[in-house]
């Protein structure tokens, strides 16, 4: 009995180390989705610390900080589902060259103006919706 629960606890415990080490392509998303995710989210943290009292700022972004591996960590599962790790290695190669970083840098700007693109067309779009109604 005392061999069995010995066997079983090894094997238990292997398990659960296996468990806590991250495959490359793991880690590779992870460092992916921060390099493209920390500068977009950029705008945004402006945006929130600006409801912050001015003394409260700091401790308010230390926190925030805190938040972002368990984001990234769900963004890489959804970037793990559509690229192979291969195209993940490849966009991280392309990050690493000087229009890559300028991009990461720049996302959070372009999603901005993407969107104030998108509402303007979308009120076009609902002008022309209303001809044919």
């Amino acid at each position: 009995m005392k061999k069995v629960f010995i066997i079983f606890m090894t094997i238990l415990f292997s398990l659960s180390i296996k468990a806590q080490i991250k495959s490359d392509f793991e880690n590779d998303t992870y460092k992916l989705v921060e390099i493209v995710s920390k500068p977009a989210f950029a705008p945004v943290i402006d945006q929130f610390s600006g409801m912050v009292a001015v003394d409260k700022k700091e401790e308010f972004l230390k926190e925030l900080d805190k938040t972002f591996p368990e984001l990234f960590e769900s963004m890489a599962k959804i970037y793990m589902d559509e690229f192979t790790h291969q195209e993940i290695k490849d966009l991280l190669d392309f990050y690493a060259t000087p229009t890559g970083e300028k991009m990461a840098t720049i996302s959070g700007t372009l999603a901005q103006k993407g969107m104030m693109a998108g509402q303007s067309w979308g009120m076009k779009v609902q002008g022309i919706i209303s001809k044919f109604q």
